[in-house]
This record gives structure tokens, sequence and C-alpha cells, in this order.
């Protein structure tokens, strides 16, 4: 952690950047669902009970406010499953198959089938191709249905958030995957976030997305603390500045990270012992950007266009 004396508080923080306190909040709309935003692998038991109980037997897609949902239904129960983006392969061969989108959510039931155990009897014929062409779900193709793994790929159009979960009566496997953002991108400075909160950040990653790229602010608190990104002056350099009641804030992670993408360059981090701190983010233009607050676990989302 790097900590500098400073006195001025919030105040020093909205003149590094040269800006006033009436700028642009970010807000977040309802829908029936929240808009899923977890990207990591989920892997969960099934309920099926015996060999050859969990047989697909359709595919279901449809748009939602927020999200794009894929329903598989089952008869005998529900397989267990493994879900992350990757790469779907061909179960007999190993080689790639290519799928609609800039990314592709794998799907791997187990143990599961697609026919009858007994008589193999086709349940649900794996060499369709669906072609939903929804927001974000672009197009699904199976992999599989071998020694009781049944594999299928989502393509979509950016790696968003998703989340995946069981029904029952009757048996299906629900996996949701998030709208991209609606809120357009600008040069205008956001506010947000709880003036009585504490300064927390756990790391900070990045990706390159079809268009922009994110930077990701890892948070140890429930709500990010008073936070603001602009640009700062007639620069390049985005400031992301966190006003806390913790003294010192604290960062953790290197004081400067190297990023090397389409549009994000580097940071640098000033923690100061009053609370606050401010990541200095050079990019290769004056881009527009928008900002969220995503959760479960807490992020600050910053992307850039280019």
């Amino acid at each position: 952690m790097w900590t500098t004396p400073l006195r001025a508080g919030l105040f020093a923080l909205t003149a590094t950047v040269g800006l006033a306190l009436t700028a642009t909040t970010a807000s977040a709309s309802s829908t029936d669902l929240p808009a899923p935003t977890r990207t990591a692998p989920v892997t969960a038991s099934g309920t099926a009970t015996g060999p050859g109980n969990a047989k697909l037997v359709n595919v279901r897609t449809g748009q939602h406010a927020g999200y794009d949902r894929t329903v598989f239904d089952f008869t005998g129960g529900t397989p267990g499953y493994h879900v992350e983006y990757g790469t779907l392969v061909h179960g007999g061969t190993g080689e790639p198959i290519r799928v609609a989108g800039a990314a592709t959510l794998v799907v791997v039931f187990n143990p599961a089938y697609a026919h009858d155990i007994d008589t193999g009897a086709t349940t649900y014929d794996i060499t369709r191709t669906l072609n939903p062409n929804l927001p974000t779900l672009r197009q699904i193709k199976f992999g599989e249905d071998f020694e009781a793994h049944v594999s299928a790929g989502l393509g979509v159009d950016d790696r968003v958030g998703f989340r995946v979960f069981q029904l029952h009566n009757p048996d299906r496997v629900v996996i949701d995957v998030a709208h991209q953002p609606g809120q357009p991108f600008g040069t205008a400075t956001v506010w947000l976030g709880d003036a009585g909160g504490n300064t927390v950040v756990n790391g900070v990653r990045s990706g390159s997305h079809p268009g922009y790229d994110r930077l990701v602010f890892d948070l140890a608190t429930a709500e990010p603390s008073l936070v603001f990104v602009g640009y700062r002056t007639t620069t390049s350099t985005i400031v992301v500045g966190y006003s806390g009641q913790n003294v010192p804030a604290v960062v953790h992670g290197p004081g400067t990270v190297h990023f090397g993408l389409p549009a994000l360059r580097d940071l640098s981090w000033s923690v100061y012992g009053n609370g606050t701190a401010s990541a200095f983010v050079t990019t290769t233009h004056r881009h527009g950007f928008r900002v969220m607050v995503l959760h479960q676990p807490t992020r600050l989302v910053v992307d850039v266009a280019y």
C-alpha cells in the first residue's frame, strides 16, 4: 500500500481532475430478474437418481428485459452441470466447433443423455443448430452425447455475466446471459457510491471486449465508497477517485499496472493518508466511457470505448 499525506480530502481529488460536483450519476434499471453479472465458472449437482434418467428432450430460448434465457428441458430429473466460457469441442475428435458470437459459454451436463440408453432412440437431436439471434444470445450448438455427457455451446455477442439454476415440475436447467449495458459511452464525470463507506480495493483486472476495454476494481465492501470517474482536465488520463471514511484507504496489489489493450494503457495508484485514493488510468485517446457497479462480488467497472 502507498500512502501520501493529504488533508484536502475529496476537494483535492476533485481539483485533480478539474471537475465540479454537478456531474452525471450512474443509475440502474429494474427488470423481472436482475441481469446476471458473474462470469466465473459454475458447477452444480443434479437431481437425477439413476443411470439414464436425465434425458434432454427440448431446448427453448427467450428474451427478457435484461437478459436472454436458454432452457434445457429434461425428463427423469436434472443432471449435474459445469458452465464456463471456453471452446466447444467435438466429443469424438476433440476438434473445436465454431459457434457464432464473440464468446462461447460451454455447458457440460453429467450424467445426461440425449437418447434412451435402453433403446438407443434419440430424445433430442444434437446435430441441430439453433439461431435465436437475440440481443446477446446468437447461436446454440452441441458437441457430444457420449458416455453420460451432453455438451453445448452458447454463442454470445460478448463475455457477459451469466447465471445457471434448476427448476422442476417439469425438470429443466436454465441459463441466463446478460444483455449489454444500456447506458451510452460519454465523457461527462460520473459520481456514485456511499459517502459514509470505506475504500478497500482488493485488486484491479482488465480485459478487451468488442468495441471497448473493461477495467474492474474488485472491492471488499458491499458498496463502493464515494467515487468519481472522469478525465483529468484536457488529457487522455481517466481518474478514478475514491473517498472513504477509513484512514488510510486500503489498496491491495501493485502500485502500477500495465494493460497494453486497444484503449487502456497503464494504471498508477496514489493512496493518501485521509481515506482517499486515486487511480490514474492512461488511455490511447480521450474515448467515451461508462461506469457500473456490479455485485456478488462487488465491483466497480469502467468500460472505455475504442
